[in-house]
């Protein structure tokens, strides 16, 4: 990171870097484990190169909270997950990205869903209605598939309030990116359309709140309770 080498999407890279040699770790058993193992991890969590070290016990103390070890690996795959879904995002096509957004809205509950026509769009990708009590409210979304790091600024969110201005209700801007500050604060204002942001984190989050695309496996957990006996 410090020569530049790398440039991550995350917020928290270090995690990014934990979560990869976790995968590739020989005492690993996520599913989403590595098929490669290339380290060892010793009891203080510190990882090692296999061929580097070696007898290293791969035991959990038994100091460790069974339950509280479940739910680290748990969040752990969460996050790999996360991971996974933006990388996929970065890989389509603006067009592709744009229908990807469509059917992510419509998956959420939004109805009518539509692409505008290229050339005619005004800032506006997608467009439709979503049910809240018993009126529709007039959606708009743009759909910006950027490169890591290029952050959506201000000037293009108050572009995007213009268009929609007097004909939508509320805008939706979704990136694989991230805002700046200055585009978070103007988001909502007063008097004006409010402007729901959803950065390519917050996307894969969603996805997983919701099981959009992401499927999950429940895992029961076992306590013998001798009251219950």
């Amino acid at each position: 990171m410090e020569r530049s080498l790398y440039k991550f999407g995350a917020k928290d890279p270090l995690s990014v870097l934990r979560i990869q040699m976790e995968r590739h770790c020989d005492s690993t058993s996520w599913g989403s484990g590595a098929k490669r193992k290339l380290f060892s991890k010793n009891e203080d969590g510190l990882f090692y190169l296999l061929d580097c070290h070696v007898n290293v016990s791969a035991s959990v103390p038994e100091s460790v909270d069974n339950l509280e070890l479940v739910k680290k690996l748990a969040n752990k795959l969460k996050q790999d997950t996360i991971l996974r879904i933006i990388d996929h995002l970065y890989t389509l096509e603006p067009e592709e990205f744009e229908f990807f957004c469509l059917r992510f809205l419509e998956r959420y509950g939004f109805e009518d869903m539509q692409i505008t026509q290229r050339g005619r769009d005004g800032g506006i990708d997608v467009y439709g209605t979503l049910e809240v009590g018993i009126s529709p409210l007039h959606v708009a979304a743009q759909c910006k598939r950027y490169k890591k790091g290029n952050k959506v600024s201000r000037p293009e969110i108050d572009q995007f309030r213009g268009a929609i201005q007097g004909d939508y209700q509320q805008g939706i801007f979704i990136t694989t990116s991230t805002f700046t500050q200055d585009a978070q604060d103007v988001a909502f204002k007063r008097g004006c359309v409010p402007i729901v942001l959803i950065d390519g984190e917050t996307l894969a989050e969603i996805m997983i709140d919701r099981g959009i695309g992401v499927t999950t496996s429940h895992i029961p957990i076992y306590d013998f309770e001798i009251d219950f006996v």
